[in-house]
């Protein structure tokens, strides 16, 4: 029996911890035009259905290239042409497929491509065998492995496993543990055509959440923003409930919509949230809630 081992770099889904975000000055965009493409050729693509084959030329044909390196952008295009095809083939179990794909011109006089995607071979379609979860303490192993939507010897599929890593990350986040990661690792048996699934779960510290920070509202509306926040200090940090916080805030119709972000204590386990209502900079920062930022200006405790 022959065995081989791949750990996807690409399935690691994670809530980062705080990280300061610095913005940098935007940089003048250049002019773009559609891409010149006359053809797209899909050469050994009976493994994929028709309207896939659509979706991924009409994404190829939606791209747009700066005239002036056009050449260069053009194989670059086409290099990321036969990435969606790889996914879904992946989707369908054939995880080693080989994809690929060139830009060729076909006018010397006035610059138009064709893009020939060519699926060099399938490879084994494969089933999956175990799917185990390890270094999993805070919940049962049974019910995250039933947020997997896919059981012993069905087809393999990225988009399956994927699924199922987001439910987990939701999950986690859910009970606080914004720091989760899941690293998954997979072990083919090419004899039999089976993909063995390892997850190692890092949970992480669970997080209880503390205070919000408020910026650029006076004081009455600074309540009523407060008074609309589901969580309480000392609750477990729920972030699908401070998502649930924000539609319920007042009307307030006549500041600028409001960015939010998260500061961790990471050595107490505390979540400090913030609200900012001020018109944002023109380089605007990264203030979702896996990133944390430095403001400075007054605070409410909520």
């Amino acid at each position: 029996m022959f065995l081989s081992r791949l750990a996807f770099a690409g399935f690691v889904l994670s809530m980062a911890s705080a990280v300061t975000q610095t913005c940098q000055p935007q940089q003048p965009t250049e002019p773009t035009t559609k891409v010149p493409i006359r053809h797209i050729v899909f050469n050994n693509d009976a493994l994929l259905a028709p309207d896939k084959v659509q979706e991924i030329a009409q994404l190829v044909r939606n791209q747009t290239v700066d005239p002036k390196s056009l050449e260069h952008e053009m194989a670059a295009i086409a290099a990321e042409a036969g990435e969606p095809v790889r996914r879904a083939l992946q989707d369908e179990g054939y995880f080693k497929a080989e994809v690929h794909a060139q830009a060729e011109e076909v006018a010397a006089d006035q610059p138009q491509y064709d893009i020939v995607v060519v699926v060099r071979a399938a490879g084994r379609q494969y089933r999956l065998g175990d799917l185990n979860i390890v270094k999993a303490t805070h919940f049962p192993t049974q019910q995250l492995r039933d947020l997997f939507p896919i059981q012993r010897g069905d087809i393999f599929s990225r988009e399956t496993i994927e699924k199922g890593l987001e439910r987990l990350r939701t999950l986690y986040n859910s009970e606080g543990f914004v720091n989760y990661t899941g690293v998954p690792d997979v072990e083919f048996d090419d004899e039999n055509a089976i993909a063995n699934l390892t997850l190692d779960a890092d949970e992480g510290k669970q997080f209880r959440f503390r205070s919000v920070e408020v910026f650029g509202l006076d004081s009455e509306t600074t309540s009523r923003v407060l008074d609309a926040v589901q969580l309480k200090p000392g609750d477990v940090f729920n972030s699908e409930l401070w998502g649930r916080s924000l539609l319920q805030f007042p009307d307030l119709s006549r500041y600028p919509a409001p960015h939010s972000g998260s500061k961790l204590d990471e050595q107490n386990g505390w979540v400090d949230m913030v609200l900012d209502f001020r018109k944002p900079p023109s380089c605007p920062i990264d203030m979702s809630v896996e990133s944390a930022i430095e403001l400075t200006g007054s605070s409410t405790t909520h």
